[in-house]
């Protein structure tokens, strides 16, 4: 009777970096109001920076407004709506 091939395994850490790699978001780049693009780089390290801090204190409408449309999550970390005066 033949041997049967061996099998080799992929270690489960391999198989984790696969799949994070899988299920990492892609972003399109993002026209702000001001016409500053937001690459999606630069989406990332707002993610990223979002997800890290426990708080902010100052950010702009513009931020804030990707911020809460992409990521609804780490909004509770922003700062209260100022209210427009006029």
């Amino acid at each position: 009777m033949p041997a049967l091939p061996s099998v080799q395994h992929r270690p489960r850490r391999d198989y984790i970096t696969r799949m994070a790699r899988k299920s990492r978001r892609t972003y399109a780049p993002r026209i702000l109001g001001s016409g500053k693009i937001m690459m999606p780089a630069d989406l990332e390290r707002l993610h990223k920076y979002m997800m890290e801090i426990e708080g902010i204190s100052v950010i702009s409408g513009e931020i804030r407004t990707v911020v809460e449309e992409e990521w609804p999550e780490p909004a509770h970390k922003l700062p209260p709506k100022e209210p427009r005066s006029e």
